[in-house]
């Protein structure tokens, strides 16, 4: 062997050495423990709830026996057979409904595709729990002012519809999630080369043979993925079970695993047992979709070879078209909205379009404004969502760069710890965390910093697609540029990076900062005495009995800055859209 060869060889053990300590992979160190320590810390903790002992005072010793107890009755049969419905059902429908919305807006010149697309994104400053005491409003058999209207005008002795039901469930979640099947399957609606298309009805197809065999299979990477999503939030849907499931009777495994944590005494073993079922279900969805769309470069339909997006022309059915699409906004979305604010003027009960109903008053929003725990509630949820947002969007600023640019062939470790979130319910997420900070020496039981450990790790993927997006946008030779020139990462990404990710990093500030003040899943398990957030007390005045004025108000106050919030994330996005088309302008006339 050579002096050369000798050289070679004892090279890489000193460089090997040298390299981990450099700033890059002690930053993916420091990074891949954040984020196992935010995801797996609270899965283990909920392992090892489940098969311990529960003992009252903590776990005991190791055993089976939470598993028996949640399994060995025909009442597990019926959790599994309901959950599955009530997903699958809400899929389907709300793909059904978004599908058509996107169709619509994304591949027809039918007219108000931006005002559709503004009230999709507005949607989202709806909570789910308040859409839920809506269509309790409207559809209910006992107080529904719908029902009360049909039963007046036709003379009917019983109520034509009724909320509490799987049907009722399923219409209840859809109406609140199809904008977001909208959003998901409008941007494969965008890009989908119509020419092939055109090829089979010109060869003598007619259109009936053309959507099934040449469109939706084009499709189907972005169709699974909606259903994947669709399904998951089903499964891990809380709101819409507890407020109209539980009286109907029809018990899915998120009502149940939190009626177990808040037993008499708590039965924490038999709720980590439960959630093992749920978590086992979104797993495998995830599973089944990466199998599907596996081969995804074939379903390209974006080339060199001339691709033009063009839209089907729909004449003289433009309007109508337009019209049933407003319609289904109208109904879905505005109706619930309606209801909302026309109760929030009224103390008792008042039916809109029935009949009179007193006088109108601010009287619920002078209570609720003065309400003592709803001030600190406000206090409370505004803050925990404005640090999970800067805590998340710092993080997974740092996270994306290093997965995307400093350490490529590793980085996949990252983004993939970042991404496991999604596949987990926020139910459990909150009841994990519960278990896990229950016995770990930290204080932060009963705290908003418990609250907030739950929302970084549920909107951590997020944060991450949102900024990997925008940084795959940015080509790596600006920050090798500035690095040649003798620039240092921190001056890179205070110079480069941030300000041409700035619009980004704000979309995805304010999308979380949404998700987080609404969120209700997981808090219903974390919150204590002294940490109320608005979605546990607008549930806890809901199921108190008291005045369904107030709180409709409490869900006014709620909705109305949400929506100043969504509609700036709205002027961002064209502000951004904007800026690209004359990026691009330039580009083709220089």
């Amino acid at each position: 062997m050579s002096v050369a060869q000798v050289g070679l060889d004892r090279r890489p053990s000193g460089a090997t050495g040298a390299s981990i300590l450099r700033p890059r992979n002690l930053a993916l160190i420091a990074c891949v423990v954040i984020a196992g320590w935010l995801v797996f810390v609270p899965l283990a903790a909920l392992f090892y709830t489940a098969f311990t002992e529960d003992t009252g005072l903590g776990p005991g010793p190791y055993s089976l026996q939470n598993f028996v107890e949640a399994y060995s009755s025909w009442h597990v049969a019926r959790l599994f057979g309901n959950s599955l419905i009530f997903a699958t059902g809400t899929a389907l429908v709300t793909l059904v409904m978004g599908g058509l919305v996107a169709w619509v807006v994304e591949r027809t010149d039918a007219p108000l595709g931006g005002l559709f697309h503004a009230l999709a994104l507005l949607s989202f400053a709806i909570p789910g729990l308040l859409t839920a005491m809506a269509w309790i409003l409207v559809l209910s058999p006992n107080i529904g002012w719908v029902n009360a209207m049909i039963k007046s005008t036709f003379g009917l002795s019983q109520a034509p519809f009724s909320i509490y039901s799987m049907g009722g469930m399923i219409w209840a979640l859809s109406s609140h999630y199809f904008p977001l099947a909208y959003l998901t399957l409008g941007p494969a609606l965008r890009v989908l080369d119509v020419r092939m298309e055109e090829a089979a009805l010109v060869s003598g197809a007619r259109y009936w043979q053309v959507v099934p065999k040449i469109t939706l299979p084009l499709l189907r990477p972005a169709i699974l993925s909606t259903v994947l999503l669709l399904f998951m939030l089903g499964m891990s849907s809380y709101e819409v079970p507890r407020l109209i499931g539980r009286p109907a009777r029809i018990d899915v495994f998120t009502t149940d695993i939190q009626a177990a944590t808040h037993s008499a005494p708590p039965e924490f073993g038999i709720a980590s047992a439960l959630s093992f079922t749920l978590l086992c279900i979104c797993i495998v969805a995830v599973f089944f979709y990466r199998r599907s769309t596996r081969n995804a470069e074939a379903f390209a339909t974006i080339t060199g070879k001339g691709y033009m997006p063009t839209r089907i022309k729909l004449r003289k059915w433009r309007w109508p078209v337009a019209l049933a699409t407003f319609l289904l906004f109208a109904i879905s979305l505005g109706l619930p909205l309606i209801t909302l604010v026309w109760q929030s003027f009224y103390r008792n009960l008042a039916q809109p379009f029935v009949g009179s109903t007193g006088l109108a008053s601010w009287e619920n929003y002078q209570f609720i404004l003065h309400y003592p725990i709803f001030v600190d509630a406000v206090k409370t949820s505004v803050l925990l969502a404005a640090m999970a947002a800067t805590i998340i969007v710092l993080l997974t600023f740092v996270m994306a760069w290093i997965a995307l640019r400093a350490v490529p062939r590793s980085g996949w470790v990252l983004d993939s710890l970042a991404f496991t979130p999604v596949a987990i319910p926020h139910v459990i997420i909150g009841a994990s965390v519960l278990f896990a900070y229950l016995m770990l020496p930290i204080p932060v039981y009963n705290t908003i910093w418990i609250l907030l450990i739950a929302y970084v790790t549920m909107y951590l993927p997020y944060g991450m697609r949102f900024i990997s997006s925008g940084l795959t946008q940015i080509h790596k030779e600006l920050e090798e540029s500035a690095e040649v020139s003798g620039a240092r990462v921190r001056q890179v990404f205070l110079r480069i990076l941030l300000p041409l990710l700035l619009p980004v990093l704000l979309a995805a500030w304010i999308y979380i900062f949404v998700l987080a003040v609404r969120e209700l899943s997981a808090s219903v398990f974390l919150v204590g005495p002294g940490t109320h957030v608005l979605g546990t007390i607008s549930l806890t005045m809901w199921e108190e009995g008291g005045s369904y004025g107030a709180v409709s108000a409490l869900g006014v106050i709620q909705i109305m800055p949400l929506i100043v919030i969504v509609a700036a994330l709205r002027w961002l996005e064209l502000r951004v859209q904007r800026r690209a088309a004359a990026a691009a302008a330039k580009a083709a006339a220089g």
